[in-house]
């Protein structure tokens, strides 16, 4: 899939996915991230997307797990019911955002968006990484921080 499909394809879903993000996690900066990192699994894995017959619904699964993902790791569940009177948060600057991330993305070397790759758009756990590049887990972990830690300051 070239930018500009891409571009047209799912750009425009973007305010949709982080008003879900921002509703399932309740935090204006948690669904920012959350979007973000869907932006860029969606975009490393870019040459699968072709065969996706729905671009909404199958970034609202990505999104959706994402979420959850996130609220186990803080160790907690979302509130049981969500107020209707909450704020609507104010939509983010989706498209320079974007290509932000993506800019961030392309200026890593080419081992890191291989690792990148590996672990969002595979989703391969770390002990089938290291096992693909003869690394160890927690050498791959570090790798991850070091490459996230890199993006969000490129960000």
């Amino acid at each position: 899939m070239n930018p500009e499909e891409f571009s047209q394809l799912y750009l425009p879903l973007a305010d949709g996915l982080y008003r879900v993000a921002f509703r399932l996690l309740g935090s204006q900066a948690e669904a920012e991230d959350a979007v973000q990192d869907l932006f860029i699994k969606l975009w490393i894995g870019r040459d699968s997307l072709e065969g996706v017959r729905s671009p909404a619904a199958w970034s609202l699964t990505l999104l959706r797990n994402l979420c959850i993902d996130r609220l186990r790791v803080r160790g907690g569940t979302r509130p049981e019911a969500v107020p209707d009177d909450l704020p609507e948060p104010p939509p983010p600057e989706r498209p320079e955002h974007f290509d932000r991330a993506l800019q961030a993305v392309h200026r890593l070397s080419g081992r890191e968006r291989q690792l990148l790759r590996f672990r969002l758009a595979e989703g391969l756990s770390y002990e089938e990484i290291a096992r693909r590049t003869g690394q160890s887990p927690r050498a791959l972990r570090v790798a991850f921080h070091r490459i996230k830690d890199k993006l969000k300051r490129q960000i």
